[in-house]
């Protein structure tokens, strides 16, 4: 795939942070039923997932941005 400046794009392979909302909500939901709150655990789980997720994605723009 081509970048608007015809340079071919970086060879690294990109990161995903999918990963972290799906795991974010299942070990939240755990962690909210055993404390008998599984709705405020999913969410809790939902927000620090989507945060890791922000931050591989931020991680991931910068080394992309190096590899050029």
């Amino acid at each position: 795939m081509n970048n608007p400046d015809n340079k071919p794009s970086s060879d690294r392979p990109r990161f995903g942070g999918g990963i972290f909302l799906f795991l974010g909500l299942l070990i939240g939901s755990i962690v909210g039923i055993t404390m008998n709150e599984a709705s405020i655990g999913m969410v809790a789980g939902f927000g620090i997932g989507g945060l890791l997720a922000i931050l591989v994605w931020i991680f991931d723009r910068k080394r992309a941005e190096e590899g050029r």
